[in-house]
């Protein structure tokens, strides 16, 4: 019942929020060295993840036990990292906001205070670990955000499948949670589907991979993260990759990166990849559900 709260909540708020936006001239600009088919993408309103995200804190704090309150609390964090980020590229009008060390340290920040309210984090492997999967699980979500839909459709589908596997090992305020998460994105997803009216931002892209390796954490699945969220990690990867390959070899393994980027340089459409990546979400995300069925 709470997931059908979430999406009519953000359907309903997002509206509005994309009008707010547009009149308060909250634009996006691409990157210049970006695929030339987003230069048409410049000016399309950005930071709708405010609707969202407010929507998801809202019914956590409200329906949710307090030892929940630290994970909702790392989910506002990133959040506001993402809006200061979001902030600025619209101040100055380029694709420039916050430096990487800085976005580090304060994510580093937000996932420590976060991991101090976990038990096993007393231990100082784990608690690297923790931070680790946090910061890597925000960036990650953060680079798949890069064409309409994607994000916002892969998470929808890594939630509904989290919030299931919950449900089976009886975490049912965990799995609460993912469905509101869930609930929430498919309730913005009419709003970012291509040909987008408006983008998530930062400020919806950071929160969301924080708040699934917290989630993961805080019930003990950190390993179910790896098929859960494995078209982020995939992203991620063909990043490494390639910044890896052309430092030491001079050579690109892809036309582009992240890998979405790639594809569309080989003149695929973005609807054909943006599918192809839910579909590839999905497969894993069924995986994850298969693995502890069995």
């Amino acid at each position: 019942m709470l997931a059908l709260y979430s999406f009519f909540c953000t359907l309903i708020l997002t509206a509005p929020l994309v009008f707010f936006l547009k009149k308060i001239k909250s634009l996006q600009t691409e990157r210049e060295e970006g695929p030339q088919s987003h230069k048409i993408k410049s000016g399309t309103p950005t930071m709708g993840g405010l609707g969202f995200v407010a929507v998801i804190a809202f019914l956590g704090f409200l329906f949710l036990p307090d030892q929940f309150h630290p994970l909702l609390l790392l989910f506002l964090g990133f959040g506001a990292i993402g809006f200061l980020d979001d902030f600025l590229k619209i101040l100055r009008k380029k694709n420039e906001g916050l430096t990487f060390w800085q976005k580090i340290i304060l994510q580093i920040i937000f996932a420590s205070v976060f991991s101090f309210f976990v038990p096993e984090t007393f231990n100082l492997f784990y608690f690297l670990f923790c931070l680790f999967i946090i910061v890597g699980g925000a960036n990650a979500a953060n680079l798949t955000d890069g064409l309409d839909g994607l994000l916002s459709g892969s998470a929808i589908i890594g939630f509904a499948a989290f919030g299931y596997i919950l449900t089976m090992q009886g975490f049912m305020e965990g799995a609460l949670f993912a469905f509101i998460v869930a609930g929430a994105l498919l309730g913005f997803l009419p709003y970012n589907f291509p040909k987008a009216r408006v983008f998530m931002g930062d400020v919806g892209s950071l929160p969301l991979g924080a708040v699934l390796a917290g989630l993961a954490i805080l019930t003990g699945n950190e390993l179910l993260l790896i098929p859960i969220s494995a078209l982020f990690i995939i992203e991620a990867l063909s990043v490494i990759i390639q910044v890896a390959s052309f430092k030491f070899f001079k050579k690109r393994v892809f036309k582009m990166s992240p890998l979405h980027h790639h594809f569309e340089i080989l003149g695929w459409s973005e609807k054909r990849v943006v599918f192809l990546f839910w579909e590839i979400e999905l497969i894993f995300c069924l995986v994850g559900v298969l693995i502890v069925a069995l």
